[in-house]
């Protein structure tokens, strides 16, 4: 790093610390304002926010792995959730919008009523900021550790501060994420979200700058993919998009496919958390103006982030296969910050740099204020001081802002396991996705029964992947019932072979969804004035809610399942045809690509089209 590219670095941080200064006024207010921007976001701050969110430090990273391990087909992992971001464009960002909630799960006592709706909105707040945030953040900062290691050249160098001697990787990540608690402790949501939407265009700059400088590097598209198919050892060389499904598990996995039952978990399961817009997306979309700004955020996260961001990546990892095809220890992940360091002069090197630090800030300054939004909205001000002024309660969020940070930074430098503890969310999440979901779709749900499918999931997870046979400790609890049940072959564990990924969520959502069907089967209605209330607020559709709409005078829902499965269909093709555009753009076939972004074009007008027009009751501006 030269001297230029440290001034630059300093720059980004101190841009992003100025305006979390600039905002701490108006975000002071009260807990709208610090948590949902007073309710006036338009629609591009709020769609480059999720998408700076999501653009994490390590997704280049990750993205970038896969592609150099198996080829571009395994990056599917990353792509699949789109299809719930549809269908969330269309459907859930909007219903989220009309409740005027301040955070997702206070929604759960617009739905239910009683003891058991209370206490499921503080464990699900209480989960969800004492544990998922801090986890976020957690994995995240190690990322952000790796950068700092390959791209600062800093590893193995201590710095010296009030006489502790601090590894250097470490001391600069502390910095960067001091200047994002300040960001979010003083600007509030408000401050994040403009902090977001300046590092989002930084971002992608730097992004698309590198992917440039990288192709080039390696002679231009032509040259690269040529290169590239001559390379029979790389298991990716036919540059093939769709994933290759292998019917059969063996021991160890089969090397450049994806298992049936993984693709079952990808394309049929995953992508039902996106599609229910909670956690940090559902702030955003609370915040907006109004629904069509909501929709449209959502839209614009959904094109930009799967259909754009993913290539500029996959084409570094493209090109580093030509440039380091054995990145020896150091490992995949290395890969993308090499690059960095190889094709990049004094002065872009500082810019991209700070692109990949916005990218961390971005993401944990969202964690830190959604962490404590959950924990002033749903558990401090509903269950303990429920008539403060709304200083006192900015003033506990601020504290508590800080409180999630540092419970974050413990984790990312002390836990060793993070990586297999977020395996553990991502099944047990699993099961609890069309749990979700079922409260929207069916009247009858009660919250006895999402409080005991809870349970039930981690519970069962737990045991899954950790518990053991009584008279045989080597065999986890479910694997000799699950290999006999699935004719799993010798050798091939159903609780940690990689390939049964999709089998252990699709076992988990059978658990959840007849747990909370049953339990709510077995106990009683929720109260059809307080149904009445909700469909009235979110005006949703008919279908699994006859009984209550019916008891509705002159009840018009916003929208049909019809309308609503036709608009899914319509978004999923204009994402798509943008994503295979800039996928044959990538390899080399022009035509193809201009046809498709044509194709894109034409279709992203109609869906705009079509969503000021269904929209345009609810219209504020």
């Amino acid at each position: 790093m030269h001297w230029i590219d440290w001034i630059i670095v300093a720059a980004f941080l101190a841009l992003n610390v100025g305006i979390g200064i600039f905002f701490s006024r108006r975000s002071g207010k009260n807990v709208d304002s610090y948590f949902v921007s007073g309710r006036t976001l338009v629609w591009y701050i709020a769609g480059a926010s999720m998408i700076a969110t999501a653009f994490a430090a390590d997704t280049p990273l990750w993205v970038s792995s896969l592609v150099r391990q198996y080829g571009i087909h395994a990056v599917w992992q990353y792509w699949t959730p789109l299809i719930g971001c549809a269908l969330s464009v269309v459907l859930f960002s909007r219903m989220w919008r009309r409740t005027g909630v301040v955070t997702d799960n206070e929604v759960l006592e617009l739905r239910y009523t009683g003891k058991s709706a209370r206490t499921l909105r503080g464990i699900t707040a209480a989960f969800g900021a004492l544990l998922i945030c801090p986890m976020i953040i957690g994995w995240v900062t190690k990322a952000m550790v790796t950068i700092a290691q390959e791209a600062l050249g800093i590893s193995g160098q201590t710095f010296i501060i009030l006489g502790l001697s601090i590894p250097a990787d470490m001391a600069v990540t502390i910095i960067i994420m001091v200047s994002a608690v300040i960001v979010s402790t003083c600007g509030g949501l408000m401050g994040a979200v403009y902090s977001d939407f300046i590092q989002f265009l930084i971002a992608t700059a730097g992004a698309f700058m590198l992917a440039v400088l990288s192709v080039k590097e390696v002679g231009g598209l032509k040259s690269m993919v040529e290169q590239l198919s001559a390379n029979s050892s790389w298991l990716g060389h036919s540059l093939n998009m769709a994933p290759q499904i292998a019917m059969n598990i063996t021991p160890g996995g089969q090397a450049g496919t994806m298992s049936i039952w993984n693709a079952i978990g990808f394309f049929l399961i995953l992508w039902w958390g996106n599609a229910l817009c909670g956690g940090y997306q559902a702030q955003r979309v609370l915040a907006c103006k109004d629904t069509r700004h909501a929709s449209n955020a959502l839209l614009m996260y959904t094109i930009v982030y799967f259909a754009v961001l993913s290539w500029p990546w996959i084409a570094v990892s493209l090109s580093s296969l030509i440039v380091f095809p054995d990145m020896g220890a150091a490992g995949n992940d290395a890969a993308y910050p090499r690059m960095l360091l190889r094709v990049l002069p004094v002065g872009l090197r500082g810019i991209m740099i700070g692109t990949l630090i916005a990218a961390f800030t971005s993401t944990i300054q969202t964690m830190f204020n959604w962490g404590s939004s959950y924990i002033v909205n749903d558990l401090y001000r509903r269950f303990m001081f429920k008539k403060a002024s709304d200083k006192h309660y900015v003033r506990v969020s601020r504290v508590l802002t800080v409180l999630v940070a540092f419970a974050g930074g413990v984790i990312a430098f002390h836990a060793s396991n993070i990586q297999q503890l977020l395996g553990i969310f991502y099944v047990v999440g699993g099961g609890g996705m069309l749990v979700g979901a079922l409260r929207w779709l069916w009247w009858r749900i009660n919250a006895a029964g999402e409080i005991a499918a809870f349970v039930v999931n981690w519970v069962v997870g737990i045991l899954m992947l950790f518990g053991h046979v009584i008279f045989r400790l080597d065999a986890p609890l479910l694997d000799r019932p699950m290999s006999w049940l699935l004719r799993l072959p010798a050798g091939v564990s159903f609780t940690h072979d990689y390939d049964l990924l999709g089998a252990r969520m699709l076992f988990m959502v059978i658990v959840g969804v007849v747990t909370v069907v049953a339990v709510s089967l077995c106990t009683p209605a929720v109260d059809k004035e307080q149904l009445k209330k909700f469909v009235i607020r979110t005006r949703i559709h008919r279908p699994g809610w006859g009984p209550v709409i019916r008891e509705i005078e002159g009840y018009k829902p916003a929208q049909t399942i019809p309308q609503t499965l036709f608009d899914w269909a319509l978004v999923l093709a204009t994402v798509g045809s943008l994503l295979f555009a800039m996928a044959d753009l990538t390899r080399n076939l022009l035509p193809q690509a201009a046809g498709l972004f044509a194709l894109f074009v034409v279709l992203l007008v109609w869906v705009l089209w079509r969503t000021r027009k269904e929209l345009e009751s609810e219209i504020a501006d």
